[in-house]
Parts: structure tokens; sequence; C-alpha cells
């Protein structure tokens, strides 16, 4: 049996509810709800000094992050443009020496037919 099978059986396995547990739950039940707070007491949460730290770099990294994929897909299509530049180069380069091969070999030919 796989060490995944055993946790799952571990993890699945029937177990008992403490004695107490049903008053437990009644009683908090019976308690009275919190009160809701509005979306301003939520906003002024988030703006508390150490939720500040987060939101700011929440959004720091949340420029950043984008910017950086930009450069990076930037810097890729660059590199992908020099390469074709150097392909073409390439293939011109043997294209021009082929066609200079070619042509010996019909100088070649020509005198060949002369004699």
């Amino acid at each position: 049996m796989s060490y995944l099978e055993e946790d799952l059986k571990a993890a699945l396995r029937r177990v008992e509810a403490p004695p107490d547990f049903t008053a437990r739950v009644l009683e908090r039940l019976a308690a009275p709800e919190a009160p809701k707070r509005n979306w301003w007491a939520e906003l002024a949460l988030l703006l508390r000094p150490p939720r500040l730290q987060w939101v700011a770099l929440s959004v720091i990294a949340g420029t950043v992050i984008p910017i950086a994929g930009i450069h990076e897909r930037e810097q890729r299509r660059m590199e992908g443009e020099m390469a074709k530049q150097q392909l073409v180069y390439a293939v011109r380069l043997a294209g021009s020496k082929l066609h200079h091969v070619q042509k010996k070999v019909f100088e070649i030919s020509q005198t060949d037919r002369h004699l």
C-alpha cells in the first residue's frame, strides 16, 4: 500500500467527538452575532500600519511583475530578430558561394565542350 493511501486512511478514519462537543456547539449557536462592519471600516483596517505595508508590497508587486514580464518578452523578441538577421545573412552568403561554384562548374563544362 502506498504512503498516499495510508495517509488517506489515517485522515479519514472515524474519530469520536469529545463528550462536551454538543454543549459547545449549542453554546456557540446561542451566542450573539458579531456586529457587521461597513466597507469604510474594512478599508480603515487595511490602512492600519502593519497592513499598510502588505498593501504597499502588493501594489509594488502588482506593478513590477508585469513590467518585468513585458521587458522579458521584448528582450526575447529582440534576440529572435537578431537570430533572424543572422540566418538571412548566412543563407545569402551560402547562396553567393553556391552561385560562385555553379559559375565555375559551368565555365569548366563549357571549356570541355570546346576541346
